[in-house]
């Protein structure tokens, strides 16, 4: 699922299911920018989403 940091940012914003890393300090508010599927625990190490959300959202928000 490689996609731009933008657009895994903008995925982050409208996900249900964001979940911040352990290691991270993010929070899943609107407009916070350090937001982004790479700082979500449901991002894998081979960047995919382990609850296959990504392209569900994608889909409904026209990235």
């Amino acid at each position: 699922m490689r996609a731009d940091e933008q657009t895994y940012r903008d995925v982050a914003k409208h996900c249900s299911s964001y979940s911040v890393k352990d290691c991270c300090k993010c929070t899943n508010k609107v407009g916070d920018t350090d937001v982004s599927c790479v700082t979500c625990r449901h991002f894998t190490s081979d960047s995919h989403c382990s609850l296959d959300l990504f392209d569900p959202i994608v889909e409904n928000h026209d990235y």
